[in-house]
């Protein structure tokens, strides 16, 4: 009955010492460096040694039960340094003259300092080992507990309080085992213990690492929403110069070209056959030149938001035929086929603006001239969405020049009216890599890389052309191999993005789509 008193008790002793450990580390360690933390982790050691001496249990002054060489035990498994679970061990070896400095105290000193110098080799020889901490703990508590027995045997036998053999058989071969079980349950505590302060201490770890993280990523977004201020605004000033210069260059090209073509013409035949050929060269120069102007001021205006769209009611009839008329001579230049196609599904009218359609397909068929040495050039107009149309009545087909447009009498019967027309360039030119398509559209950029090369240009035509494509609501497309000609797809909504006055749009006729 009395053992397992001192059993209880014992446990009590133990739960009591690891919860105020645990307190301590919680509340006061982690505020303390690495070397503080390390000193008064020595320092709660030695005391829970004195706290489990001033428990323990004696009669006629001999000890019966106390665990003051637990903390050694658990030094053995958490101290880096042999060092340290020396001081511990003589620490708590010092606390046992407080109960008294007659000979059993000094005996109790040299105890716990040999008790630690087993540990502090223990220390070592463990960190040698591949075990699992469950065997290393096993090893360590059977080694310490038997040493510790010899000494208190070693002790009785020096202070001469009790015979060696009275001791063993009425104290020593009880308090063995209990003394074994005792520690491998502080043990299990501390170790259980240790594992949710290493969990608390990475989660503490990675919540600073986040706090940090998410500091820098909110001071990088604010740099990079300034840079962007930044950016927007430096491309406004660009956008408005370019704007701005585009009109002051425009004044005095405008004349030069008009005196040179003046001198080209020789009304009068004043000027020699060298000053008009001269005049020539300055006129297409600076055509050329007012072209790119024209090109830079476009591009300025989009960048900038000032392009001004107009939405009208555009017939496609009139649109497509305009282009043919226009580039059918450069076709017979060429010696290239032309051949301009609708579809008898289109809608007779877009609403959008005529002008910009028209520079857009200006621009893709002239690259398509441009790059095509053989073959032929097509323009073809297609309804996308909807359902398709079932034309009935009147089916004949009319031919201008060379490419053909449904009869304007024809009768359909369309369950759903297409959503948008697609105006497709084709040609049999040289073509454009897969990997170089995406760099064609952006401003100066060919495919090459260079400006000056066989076929000219600035390469600003298509950058042009996908911004105002995009302004009108629609996209443009390409489809390309090398060496096998390029299509050019622009697809564009029957009705605006933004929906304009209808029923004055109905009132409209049908407008030409001049430039």
């Amino acid at each position: 009955m009395n053992f397992a008193k001192i059993f209880f008790a014992s446990i009590s002793i133990l739960i009591t010492l690891a919860y105020m450990f645990n307190i301590g580390y919680k509340y006061i360690f982690q505020h303390a460096s690495a070397r503080m933390r390390y000193g008064l982790t020595i320092a709660v050691f030695i005391f829970a040694g004195w706290f489990a001496m001033l428990f323990g249990i004696r009669v006629n002054g001999v000890t019966l039960l106390d665990l003051r060489f637990v903390p050694s035990i658990v030094a053995v498994l958490v101290f880096p340094s042999p060092w340290a679970i020396i001081g511990i061990s003589s620490g708590i070896g010092v606390g046992r003259l407080f109960f008294g400095t007659d000979l059993s105290g000094w005996m109790g000193l040299l105890n716990m300092t040999l008790t630690g110098i087993v540990c502090a080799g223990l220390n070592v020889w463990m960190k040698r080992l591949t075990w699992r901490f469950v065997w290393k703990s096993a090893a360590t508590i059977l080694i310490v507990n038997l040493v510790y027995a010899l000494l208190a045997l070693f002790t009785m036998y020096v202070t001469k309080t009790m015979t060696i053999s009275a001791y063993w058989n009425a104290i020593g071969a009880y308090v063995l085992p209990v003394r074994i079980v005792l520690c491998a349950l502080f043990v299990f505590i501390i170790r259980d213990f240790q594992k949710e302060q290493l969990r608390v201490d990475e989660l503490r770890t990675m919540n600073r690492l986040l706090r940090r993280q998410t500091s820098e990523l909110r001071q990088a977004k604010r740099d990079v929403e300034e840079k962007a201020r930044e950016l927007l605004l430096a491309s406004k000033y660009k956008s408005e110069f370019l704007a701005n210069m585009s009109h002051e260059l425009k004044t005095p090209l405008n004349s030069v070209i008009l005196l040179s073509q003046l001198i080209r013409d020789n009304d009068e035949g004043r000027y020699e056959d060298d000053e008009v050929n001269y005049a020539e060269l300055i006129h297409v120069a600076g055509n050329d030149l007012l072209q790119l102007i024209n090109d830079i001021l476009d591009l300025s205006k989009v960048e900038a938001g000032k392009m001004d769209v107009n939405f009208e009611r555009v017939s496609v009839q009139e649109l497509v035929s305009l282009l043919h008329l226009q580039f059918q001579p450069m076709a017979d230049q060429k010696k290239l086929a032309f051949e301009a196609d609708i579809s008898p599904h289109v809608p007779d009218t877009l609403v959008t603006d005529a002008l910009r359609v028209n520079q857009i397909l200006r621009n893709l068929l002239v690259n398509a001239f441009k790059f095509t040495e053989s073959g032929s050039v097509k323009l073809s107009v297609k309804p996308e969405g909807g359902a398709k149309a079932v034309e009935s009545g009147r089916t004949g087909r009319r031919k201008a020049h060379t490419w053909n447009i449904a009869p304007w009498g024809r009768q359909l019967a369309r369950p759903l009216p297409p959503q948008r027309v697609s105006f497709t360039v084709t040609d049999t030119g040289i073509g454009i890599e897969p990997e170089k398509q995406e760099l064609i559209f952006e401003a100066f950029r060919q495919e090459d890389g260079a400006i000056n090369r066989k076929y000219g240009g600035t390469g600003l035509g298509l950058s042009i052309s996908l911004q105002l494509a995009r302004l009108l609501g629609g996209s443009l497309k390409l489809q390309s191999e090398k060496h096998s000609g390029s299509s050019f797809t622009l697809s564009l909504p029957v009705k605006p993005p933004v929906k304009p006055n209808e029923d004055a749009a109905e009132q409209e006729e049908p407008r030409h789509a001049g430039i």
